[in-house]
Parts: structure tokens; sequence; C-alpha cells
């Protein structure tokens, strides 16, 4: 019980990494692109960033948790 709600928080927090990190970029490129009179390249472009970064930021969450589990007891 008490591993499986640790992975439950894991995920949880793996998905609201990845939503909030994307939105964060995506918001930011917007108001570039609004703020600079351009078309959508702003946009484009934090939004690559924005999920380059979720991706690494997910790993690293799941990489220093992991083997913590895997250690034997």
């Amino acid at each position: 019980m008490k591993d499986g709600l640790k992975y439950l928080a894991l995920v949880t927090q793996v998905g609201l990494t990845l939503v909030f990190v994307v939105a964060l970029f995506t918001i930011l490129g917007v108001y570039l692109d609004r703020w600079l009179g351009t078309r959508a390249i702003f946009t484009l472009l934090f939004v690559l960033v924005g999920c380059v970064s979720a991706i690494w930021t997910a790993v690293k969450l799941i990489l220093n948790t992991l083997p913590k589990d895997s250690e034997p007891k």
C-alpha cells in the first residue's frame, strides 16, 4: 500500500510537471509574439523548449526516485 501511494504521487508529480512547464513556456511564447508583432515564431520555439525541458525534468524526477526503491533492504 505504501509503495503504491509513492508511485501514484510520482506519476501525479510527473504529469503536473509536464503540463505546467509546457503551459508556462507556451504562454511566454504567445506573449512575446503579441508584444513583438510576430506570427507564431516564439510560440512554436517556446513550445519546443517547454517540451524538451519538461521531459528532461520528468526523467530526472523518475531517475531520482527509482534507484532508491531498487536498493536492497
